[in-house]
C-alpha cells in the first residue's frame, strides 16, 4: 500500500487550484469573431464588372462563415487565377488573407486558398459559391 504524504496532497491541490483559478478564460469567439470581410479585386478573370467591397453586416459575414467552414480541402495541384483578394477582419485587430475565386458559372464550386499557403486550396460548394455570387453581384 503507497502512503501519500498529506503535506505532498496539500502541496498539489493547492497549486491545481492556482492554475485553474488563476487563468482568465477568453470568451469564446472572442478572438475568431468576424467583424468584416473586404474583397479587392484582381484583374477580372471574366467580362464581369468587379468592384472592391466590404461586408460588414451579419448576415453577409454569416455566408462567407458557412463557406468558408464547409469548404473542402482541395486534393490535386492548384491551377487558378485569383478572383479576389479576401481580407477577414477578426476581434482583436487580427486578419487572414485568402485569394477568393468563384466565377459566374452557377454550376461551378467556388475556390478559397489561404494565402499564407497558396499550394493548398478549399473548395467551395456550388451552393455556398452561388449564395456568395448573388451576395457580391447584388452590390
Amino acid at each position: 500500500m503507497i502512503l501519500i504524504n498529506i503535506r505532498s496532497v496539500a502541496t498539489i491541490v493547492i497549486v491545481l487550484i492556482f492554475i485553474t483559478g488563476c487563468t482568465k478564460s477568453e470568451p469564446k469567439d472572442s478572438v475568431n469573431n468576424i467583424t468584416a470581410i473586404e474583397l479587392e479585386c484582381n484583374t477580372p478573370i471574366s467580362e464581369a464588372k468587379c468592384e472592391n467591397q466590404l461586408f460588414n453586416d451579419e448576415e453577409s459575414i454569416k455566408l462567407f462563415e458557412e463557406a468558408i467552414n464547409t469548404a473542402v480541402e482541395n486534393l490535386g495541384e492548384l491551377d487558378y487565377s485569383a478572383e479576389y483578394n479576401m481580407t477577414i477582419f477578426y476581434s482583436k485587430d487580427v486578419t487572414t488573407n485568402y485569394h477568393l475565386s468563384l466565377g459566374s458559372h452557377r454550376t461551378v464550386k467556388g475556390l478559397l486558398v489561404n494565402q499564407e499557403n497558396t499550394s493548398q486550396g478549399y473548395e467551395i460548394s456550388v451552393d455556398h459559391a452561388n449564395q456568395l455570387r448573388d451576395l457580391v453581384s447584388k452590390r
